[in-house]
């Protein structure tokens, strides 16, 4: 059923995707309210920013968000549309100007985190499948950066808070290897910024990687390149990857792939680990088993298994083992989630499909799975964004952009919905 303009919608996290829901609903008249626990805008992004977007800008922003920033600001100049910027300058140059705007800058609750969000009248087991549900508003608890909670309502809620910050186990299995939840803390399951404020962490220290993916290869080069820039042998890394040797190296090349710079990576990240005197040891078929840190040498005893088993010390682990999401926020509300990837089961079912047919072996394939697969048992809550595709690694930015048109095209009831600029 369409949503009249005084329905008020509550927008949990300001990311990219967070920022465009909130935008086209304030451009549609609606009553928008953006909830973001971070100091600033995408803060998650500025935990990364040191490192390049694969992506070029103009897959990165949107007509409507150039457009609303050019109204606020008369001489902003956005990145060319063929710039691969890092992720600092595009928080820079275009997310912060966006929520700077005059249709945002209201709407925007920093340093506010959502804590859970239910029904005023039902709890989760309650009228399952009654339509009543729709009817009754969504309850939102709020903790601000004061510690202070309070409670809000809304008739929509749209969760975009993405997965970054909660990473997966490192052990065998997806399992936590042993003694990893006390040592967690000591643990990188990010990208550190080597070159820039994490430079004295990983000068002259001997660092196990853990991971197979792009995060995990943007890890071991800028390893290699600082022990060369240093002309210090005693910075490596000992890089372990879960599945047996190949024989094309451990990250996966796209044929003819269109995003130059990621191929690039995997080029290196794959010359390095088929190095057998350089910085980068390559292990394949090798899991954690179990980790100690230990503070008073700052340093962690780690047990492998499988190719290379035994006991070793390193100085620092980076764990680039990929991200869940937490399900905890819409814990009480009737949410169907996919057993495999832990997405939404309707997006889920159709990711599944599409990468079980081969469909989607590269990210930029993709297009939106249109709007009822961002349809939930619970009437007016939608999941949007990274989060939407689960422990999903294939998610653009611009796939969350095409879902932002498909969910106003359920709000507003129009089939051919298109924002007017």
């Amino acid at each position: 059923m369409p949503l009249p303009p005084s329905a008020r919608i509550a927008v949990l996290g300001a990311g990219p995707t967070g920022l465009e829901v909130a935008l086209t609903g304030r451009s549609l008249g609606y009553d928008v309210a953006i909830y973001e626990r971070g100091e600033t805008v995408a803060a998650n992004i500025l935990q990364w920013g040191h490192v390049p977007l694969f992506t070029p800008f103009g897959m990165n922003a949107t007509p409507l968000g150039i457009a609303t920033i050019s109204a606020t600001e008369p001489t902003w100049q956005p990145p060319n549309d063929d710039n691969c910027i890092t992720g600092a300058e595009f928080h820079r140059r275009y997310l912060t100007p966006l929520a700077n705007s005059k249709l945002l800058a209201e709407s925007l609750h920093l340093r506010t985190e959502v804590l859970s969000v239910g029904r005023s009248r039902w709890l989760k087991s309650e009228g399952v499948g009654n339509s009543q549900r729709s009817e009754d508003t969504f309850r939102i608890l709020l903790r601000d950066g004061s510690g202070a909670e309070r409670i809000v309502e809304a008739d929509v809620v749209i969760d975009c808070t993405g997965t970054f910050g909660n990473h997966n186990w490192l052990g065998q299995g997806g399992v936590p290897a042993v003694g990893e939840l006390n040592a967690q803390s000591q643990i990188e399951y990010g990208l550190p910024d080597l070159m820039g404020k994490d430079h004295n962490d990983y000068l002259g220290k001997h660092t196990l990687v853990i991971g197979a993916g792009y995060s995990a290869a943007t890890v071991v080069t800028q390893l290699a390149n600082f022990s060369r820039e240093h002309q210090n042998r005693e910075t490596r890394a000992t890089w372990i990857t879960r599945k047996a040797h190949s024989g094309i190296g451990p990250i996966s090349r796209i044929p003819d792939d269109r995003l130059a710079s990621r191929d690039e990576l995997a080029k290196q990240a794959n010359q390095l680990a088929a190095e057998s005197d350089g910085p980068v040891d390559h292990v394949p078929g090798t899991t954690v088993s179990a980790v100690e840190y230990r503070s008073a040498s700052d340093d962690f005893f780690v047990e492998l298994s499988g190719e290379r088993t035994g006991e070793f010390l390193f100085d620092r682990i980076i764990a680039n083992v990929g991200y869940r999401p937490d399900n905890r926020i819409y814990a009480e509300l009737q949410v169907h989630e996919c057993y495999a990837i832990g997405g939404p089961m309707k997006l889920a079912a159709q990711l599944l499909s599409r990468a079980n047919e081969g469909s989607a072996v590269d990210c930029l394939d993709q297009t939106a799975c249109g709007p009822e697969s961002l349809a939930n048992p619970e009437p007016n809550f939608y999941i949007l964004g990274g989060k939407s595709y689960g422990r999903g690694s294939q998610f653009l930015l611009a796939i969350g952009y095409e879902q932002v048109r498909d969910l106003f095209t359920l709000i507003t009831g129009r089939e051919d919905f298109k924002l007017k600029k």
